[in-house]
């Protein structure tokens, strides 16, 4: 599921990608993974025709169980930056961890899907700290790790501050997000051992003929 008050554009980092319409606090709850994203069970993806398989391996992500989720809601579609202003790490959701002025795209570090053994993409960021080849190997990095998630804790406490349009939702599944509302300021007091590659609980949702990639 994705926030409020974001747009699909054109993108000079790859075709299209999310940007904002509005200003997106930080500490703003982004996107997470919900009830309405489409799966695909292990055995499912096998059944996948290799045209349509390549496309969901590029839009989704693996969970630890081996099913594969895309994200809802255009979701999908948030680009890769190695200064990402959307991070997820050691949380089931995506946080705004800066502001994000309209005009931004709004960007996620690809790195921290972890459970894609082997997916590797060259990045086009261009920013100074470009790391260049970004493999899900390094998500497992304890130095990148750190670096992602000190960029979280300095915005944490500010999610009982802003305006969270996602707050229903979140606060129905993550037990990470009610922790922080309850005054967690760090990642590892929120921590519960779910995360976007292992959502809070099982998902039932079976994708619709409109809600697969053509």
């Amino acid at each position: 599921m994705l926030t409020t008050g974001i747009d699909i554009r054109p993108s000079t980092t790859d075709n299209v990608g999310l940007f904002a319409t509005e200003p997106i606090p930080a500490g703003t709850v982004v996107w997470l993974p919900c009830a309405k994203c489409p799966t695909w069970s292990a055995g499912e993806l096998d059944a996948v025709p290799a045209d349509r398989f390549g496309l969901l391996d590029k839009y989704g992500h693996l969970l630890t169980d081996g099913s594969l989720l895309l994200p809802c809601m255009g979701a999908f579609l948030m680009n890769h930056s190695c200064e990402a202003n959307v991070l997820d790490t050691g949380l089931d959701f995506g946080l705004a961890v800066r502001d994000i002025a309209p005009g931004d795209e709004v960007t996620c570090d690809y790195a921290t899907f972890t459970e894609d053994e082997g997916w590797s993409m060259t990045c086009n960021c261009g920013l100074p700290g470009c790391r260049g080849a970004i493999t899900t190997e390094q998500g497992h990095d304890p130095e990148l790790r750190a670096r992602l998630t000190a960029r979280i804790d300095a915005v944490l406490p500010r999610v009982a501050e802003v305006d969270q349009p996602l707050h229903d939702v979140v606060s129905s599944v993550s037990r990470a997000y009610a922790r922080v509302r309850q005054g967690a300021t760090t990642v590892a007091q929120a921590g519960t051992g779910t995360t976007v590659c292992s959502p809070p609980r099982p998902r039932a949702h079976r994708p619709t003929e409109h809600e697969v990639l053509k």
